[in-house]
């Protein structure tokens, strides 16, 4: 299986399935990042999406984390794109969410 995974700024990473991308006619990835706005890290080489940025630049904070290459990959591509970011406090304010009613029905 041919692969491109790397590292982002928040600890996360990006893991995009190079075998599916082949297959892929749209490449919504690579558009949605090269939008305006966008982290524009992507391009097309060989058919497949590659980074333009070095692996150390889009860690330090090139890609903009914004997850609309797995968004739209999801929606119009072939669901080649896993991107896993951290949550460090999420189990800390679910917990939080469940120790403390947010709502109460008067009788």
């Amino acid at each position: 299986m041919s692969v491109l995974e790397f590292e982002v700024r928040s600890g996360g990473t990006i893991r995009i399935d190079l075998d599916k991308c082949r297959a892929c006619e749209t490449k919504a990835c690579v558009k949605i990042c090269n939008s305006t706005g966008m982290g524009q890290i992507l391009e097309l080489k060989d058919g497949v999406p590659a980074l333009k940025p070095t692996l150390e630049e889009v860690k330090r904070g090139a890609c903009t984390e914004d997850l609309a290459c797995e968004l739209d990959c999801e929606l119009y591509g072939k669901k080649a794109i896993v991107i896993t970011l951290p949550l460090p406090k999420l189990d800390e304010y679910l917990e939080d969410l469940t120790a403390t009613p947010t709502y109460l029905r008067e009788a």
